[in-house]
């Protein structure tokens, strides 16, 4: 996909369900990921944000969705990568899986309910169209621990890892066990002190 291609269909994504979805105190954005150890990520596509931490917007360069972002690790709740055709795709999706999976999580005191929170950032999985079974996202998905779930919108199929509950949704309940697992993670945090002063040593 172009730049241009793969930003519609972020914003679409962003703009037409998951902004109109999950509760309004979450911010939503695009960017880099680092985190204290100064590990990047590279680009990620769809960024949910905790609101416990400061994040810093770029100064060149607006997304399709607002200003491109640098996100402090503990700043954010989990990551969406959208993909046209996961079957096509995968490789990329697992080339972000490792670039996010080096960046790490360091809260102080927190206070959560359900799935806690862990150093690792929970990454999501997002195509338009792409496998067509159930047990093909399994498989895929237990090969990469990386990745904490696939969406595929066109086949109505979602599946998460055991680590987030082990859904499986399909049919129009995909789109709902995506979300669900999501709030489950945006909503489990409660409160967490950061410290935002421990990325200027």
């Amino acid at each position: 996909m172009s730049a241009g291609t793969k930003g519609t269909e972020r914003q679409a994504f962003i703009e037409g369900f998951l902004s109109k979805v999950l509760p309004p105190i979450y911010r939503f954005g695009t960017g880099d990921a680092t985190d204290v150890s100064g590990n990047r990520s590279g680009q990620l596509d769809v960024v949910i944000e905790y609101p416990f931490s400061p994040s810093l917007p770029s100064v060149s360069g607006a997304a399709s969705t607002g200003t491109t972002r640098l996100y402090l690790a503990e700043s954010i709740a989990s990551v969406v990568e959208v993909k046209s055709d996961i079957s096509k795709q995968w490789s990329e999706a697992q080339k972000t899986a490792a670039g996010l999976a080096t960046v790490r999580r360091t809260f102080g005191a927190t206070m959560s309910m359900g799935i806690p929170p862990t150093a690792e950032i929970p990454l999501f999985i997002a195509s338009y169209t792409g496998w067509k079974t159930v047990a093909t996202l399994q498989t895929n998905l237990a090969a990469t621990p990386e990745v904490a779930g696939i969406l595929v919108i066109d086949a109505g199929l979602f599946v998460s890892s055991p680590s987030y509950g082990g859904v499986i949704a399909t049919g129009v309940w995909a789109l709902w066990g995506l979300i669900g697992v999501l709030h489950l993670i945006a909503n489990g945090l409660q409160a967490a002190s950061t410290n935002p002063f421990g990325y200027a040593r």
